[in-house]
C-alpha cells in the first residue's frame, strides 16, 4: 500500500526491497564502554546519494575529550585539495584513536560540500563513547646503588572501588604484588598494573573523597635485611560525570518486523544520594524518527528514593526498516520541575521480511 511503500523508499535499497539492511543504516549514537589504553577504531563511509556531483568535499573528524580536541587526519585528504565525488560513489576511511584519558569521549564528524549551483552545505554527526573503569600503573625503581628485595607492592583501593589485581595472573616469573620476593638491581624498574571498577553508580557529588581510589602500599628489604616501607597519599581520578537518573534496557528484543507493534522493558533508576524525586514519563514523537511511541504519554512513576529503581513497559511502532536507536524518551520531575531527556535508550534491528533474519 501507499503507506508501506513511503517507509520503504526511505530506507530500502532499490532492487534489493527484501533485503533487511537499508539505506537509511547508521552508526549508533553511543558505542557505550572502551577501556583506558584500547584503541578505537572507527570505519567512516561518505557517499553521495544524489544524482548531481558533490564538489569541494571538505570532511573533518576529531575526538573531543573534557576540554580537548585531537584531530583524526584523512588519507584522502592527503590526495586531494579539491575532492570532488560522483553520484553513487562514496568514500571510505578507517581511522583509529589510542585512548589515553578517562571520561566520556566523543567522535565528531563534520562533512561540508558545494552543490553544482554553487550552494554550499554541510552537516555534522557526534558519537559517544565512555570508560567507566579505572588502570592505574605502578613504576618502582631502585635508585638506590645497592640492590633490594621487593616483598610486596599492593593498591588499597577506596570505599568506591572493586580492586582487581591483574599483576596476580602473570607468570611467577613477572613483577608480583602477592608477596612473592621480586629482586631489583640498582636503577632497575618494575612494573605493575591495578584496574578499579566503582562499586555503584551512584555517588554523591559533593563529596570530595569520591575521586579517590586507593593508596599504593610498597614494601622492600635492603641488601643488608633491613625493611623499607612507602605508602602514597590517595590517588584520585577526575571527577566522574553523573546523571540524577539513567535508564537501562532490561528487556528488548534484538530484531522485529517493520509495522509490528514491539514492548521494551525498562528501569527508571535515582543516581542521587539525597534527593527523592517524582518521576512522570513522556514519550516525545515530535521528531521525525523511524520508531514510534504508542501508548499513554505523561505516566507517572511515582516517588523514587536515592538509589532506588522503577521498571516501565513502553511500546514502539517501527515505521522504517534499518539499525535505529530508540530515542524521545522524557522524564519528568515534579519535585524539582526539570526534564531529562533520553536519546539513547536502546538500540533495535527492524527487518522487512516474513522471518526475522537471524532465525536458521
Amino acid at each position: 500500500d501507499t503507506f508501506r511503500q513511503s517507509f520503504n523508499a526511505l530506507g530500502v535499497v532499490d532492487g534489493l526491497e527484501a533485503f533487511s539492511l537499508g539505506e537509511m543504516l547508521t552508526l549508533p549514537q553511543s558505542f557505550g564502554n572502551i577501556f583506558l589504553g584500547e584503541t578505537f577504531t572507527s570505519y567512516i563511509n561518505v557517499q553521495n546519494d544524489s544524482n548531481v556531483v558533490a564538489k569541494d568535499i571538505q570532511i573533518k573528524l576529531d575526538i573531543q575529550t573534557e576540554g580537548l580536541r585531537h584531530p583524526l587526519t584523512l588519507n584522502y585528504m592527503d590526495q586531494k585539495n579539491d575532492f570532488s565525488l560522483p553520484p553513487s560513489e562514496n568514500i571510505n576511511e578507517i581511522v583509529t584513536y589510542d585512548v589515553k584519558e578517562l571520561g566520556i569521549h566523543v567522535l565528531g564528524c563534520s562533512v561540508s560540500y558545494c552543490r553544482p549551483s554553487g550552494e554550499k552545505l554541510h552537516f555534522k554527526k557526534f558519537f559517544k563513547f565512555q570508560d567507566d573503569e579505572v588502570y592505574i600503573e605502578a613504576q618502582v625503581e631502585n635508585i638506590t646503588p645497592n640492590p633490594m628485595y621487593l616483598n610486596s607492592v599492593k593498591l588499597d583501593p577506596s570505599s568506591f572501588y572493586y580492586l582487581d589485581d591483574i599483576n596476580k595472573s602473570l607468570p611467577e616469573s613477572g613483577p608480583s604484588s602477592n608477596g612473592k620476593i621480586s629482586y631489583l638491581r640498582p636503577m632497575d624498574v618494575r612494573q605493575y598494573l591495578f584496574r578499579l571498577t566503582p562499586v555503584s553508580p551512584i555517588v554523591d557529588k559533593s563529596d570530595k573523597s569520591a575521586c579517590d581510589v586507593g593508596k599504593l602500599d610498597i614494601h622492600w628489604l635492603t641488601s643488608f635485611g633491613e625493611k623499607g616501607r612507602l605508602q602514597t597519599s590517595q590517588l584520585q581520578r577526575m571527577p566522574r560525570d553523573l546523571n540524577d537518573i539513567r535508564i537501562n534496557c532490561i528487556q528488548l528484543s534484538d530484531a522485529v518486523p517493520v509495522e509490528k507493534l514491539f514492548t521494551v522493558k525498562l528501569a527508571v533508576i535515582n543516581l542521587t544520594s539525597d534527593r527523592i524525586m517524582n518521576l512522570r514519563l513522556i514519550l516525545d514523537n515530535t521528531k521525525v524518527q523511524p520508531l514510534l511511541w504508542v501508548g499513554h504519554s505523561g505516566q507517572e512513576l511515582g516517588e523514587l528514593k536515592p538509589g532506588q529503581s522503577v521498571e516501565v513497559s513502553v511500546s514502539i511502532l517501527p515505521v522504517c526498516p534499518g539499525l535505529h536507536i530508540i530515542s524521545g524518551l522524557q522524564l519528568l520531575d515534579t519535585f524539582k520541575s526539570k526534564m531529562y531527556a533520553f536519546d539513547k535508550v536502546g538500540q533495535i534491528f527492524v527487518y522487512t521480511t516474513e522471518e526475522s533474519p537471524f532465525c536458521k
